[in-house]
C-alpha cells in the first residue's frame, strides 16, 4: 500500500548549540511534515530569520555568546518577528529564568528531556497562531491595497468633477462677462470698466470681512449691473451731452430692465446680479432710483456696487466727457458720504484706496476719442 507523503505544515527554526539536540529535533519535526532550518548560535539564528523567516522558533535558552534571551529580544525588536512564536527549550527548570524568558517575549517553554507528543502539540499550536497573524497581515495588506486603489479612483473622480465644475464656472463667468459686454458696447463703455468695477467691489467686500467665496461671487456677478441698458433706445443711450428729464427717466429704466432680465434664475451669480442691477443706483439718503430705497433698505451688494461704479465712471473717459482728475473724483466721493453712499462702506473704500488704485493702473482704458457735449456726468 502506497503511503502519501505528509504535506508541509510550517517552517521551524531550531536553535541549539548542541549538534545532537539539533539533529534529534530536526528528525522529529521532519517526520511530522515540517520544513526545518538549523542554527548553532544566536547570530546564525537571527541571520536565518532575517533571510527566510520561520513559523516557530525552538530556542535553547542557555547558549554561549548570545544567549537565548538575547536572541528572543532581538526577534521581538523587529516588526517581522513580532508575531513569530518562540518556544524556549531548557534543561533548567528555573522559575526566575522562565520569568526572564517571558519578559524577553517567549510564548512557551519545554524542559529537557521533552515529551515528543507534548512538543509536537505545542509546535502545532504555535504554527497555527503564526498562520493566523500571517493571514491577518495579508488581509490587512490586501485591504490597504484595495483602499489605496479605491482612494486613488475616488481622488481621480473628484479631480475630474472639480475640473468639470471649474470649467462650468469659467463658462458661466465668461457668459456673464460677454452679456455684460454687450450692454457696455451699446453704451460706448469699455470692457476694462467691467474689470475695474468688479474688482473694486471685490476689494470692498474683502475689507468688510465677507468670506472669499462671496467676494469672488461678487466679482463675477457685478459686471451685469448695467445689463438693462440693452433695453434702452439707442437715441437715448448713445446721445452725446446731457439728457432731457424725459430721456433721463427712460434711461433710469435700465435698472428695472436689468432686474427683469436676471430675476428668477436659480443660479447664485445671477441672483446676486439681479439684486445689483436693481439697486446699484439707489442712494443712502433715499434719493436714488428705481425704488427710492434708503439706508440699509438697500441690499449690501447694491451699496457696494454703487461706490465701485461711480468711482470708475468719474475716473474714466467717455465719448461725452473726459476722465475726472483723481483728486476731484475722490473729493466728490467724500462729499457724498451719507447722501449717495453708505458711510461705513465709503470709509472702507478710502481705507482700501491703495488696492483700488492698483486695480485702476492694471486695467487701463485705450485712449478715448475727443469728448463732445457735457464735461461731467
Amino acid at each position: 500500500m502506497e503511503i502519501a507523503s505528509r504535506p508541509e505544515t510550517g517552517r521551524i527554526l531550531v536553535v541549539d548549540d548542541e549538534a545532537m539536540m539539533r539533529r534529534l529535533l530536526e528528525k522529529l519535526l521532519r517526520m511530522e511534515g515540517y520544513e526545518v532550518a538549523l542554527a548553532s548560535s544566536g547570530e546564525q539564528a537571527l541571520a536565518e530569520l532575517s533571510k527566510h523567516g520561520a513559523d516557530t522558533v525552538l530556542l535553547d535558552m542557555r547558549m554561549p555568546g548570545m544567549t537565548g534571551l538575547d536572541v528572543c529580544r532581538q526577534i521581538r525588536a523587529h516588526r517581522r518577528g513580532l508575531h513569530t512564536p518562540v518556544v524556549f527549550i531548557t534543561a533548567v527548570n528555573d522559575r526566575e529564568l522562565r520569568r526572564r524568558g517571558m519578559e524577553a517575549g517567549a510564548d512557551d517553554f519545554l524542559s529537557k528531556p521533552f515529551d515528543e507528543v507534548e512538543l509536537l502539540a505545542r509546535i502545532r499550536n504555535c504554527v497555527r497562531v503564526k498562520r493566523y497573524y500571517d493571514n491577518l497581515a495579508q488581509q490587512k495588506e490586501q485591504l490597504e491595497l484595495a483602499v489605496n486603489e479605491r482612494t486613488a479612483a475616488l481622488n481621480d473622480a473628484i479631480a475630474r468633477l472639480t475640473q468639470s465644475q471649474l470649467d462650468l464656472r469659467n463658462s458661466q463667468e465668461e457668459t456673464i462677462y460677454r452679456l455684460s459686454r454687450a450692454a457696455e458696447f451699446r453704451d460706448d463703455e469699455t470692457g476694462q470698466h467691467l474689470q475695474r468695477m468688479s474688482r473694486y467691489c471685490q476689494i470692498i467686500a474683502r475689507h468688510i470681512g465677507l468670506d472669499e467665496a462671496t467676494c469672488e461671487l461678487l466679482r463675477i456677478a457685478s459686471p451685469m449691473h448695467d445689463v438693462g441698458k440693452l433695453g434702452i433706445p439707442d437715441r437715448i443711450l448713445l446721445k452725446p451731452g446731457r439728457l432731457t428729464p424725459d430721456e433721463f427717466t427712460i434711461m433710469k429704466g435700465h435698472a428695472e430692465i436689468g432686474y427683469r432680465i436676471l430675476v428668477g434664475s436659480d443660479a447664485t451669480p445671477l441672483k446676486m446680479a439681479a439684486t445689483i442691477a436693481h439697486t446699484h443706483h439707489e442712494k443712502w439718503d433715499g434719493n436714488g432710483y428705481p425704488r427710492g430705497l434708503k439706508g440699509e433698505e438697500i441690499p449690501l451688494f447694491g451699496r457696494i456696487a454703487a461706490i465701485a461704479d461711480v468711482f470708475d465712471a468719474l475716473t474714466s473717459a467717455r465719448p461725452y466727457k473726459p476722465a475726472w482728475l483723481l483728486d476731484d473724483a475722490l473729493q466728490l466721493m467724500r462729499t457724498s458720504r451719507g447722501t449717495h453712499f453708505d458711510p461705513t462702506l465709503i470709509d472702507v473704500f478710502f481705507a482700501a484706496l491703495p488696492e483700488v488704485l492698483a486695480i485702476r493702473e492694471r486695467f487701463v482704458d485705450a485712449p478715448a476719442p475727443h469728448p463732445v457735449g457735457e464735461q461731467h456726468p
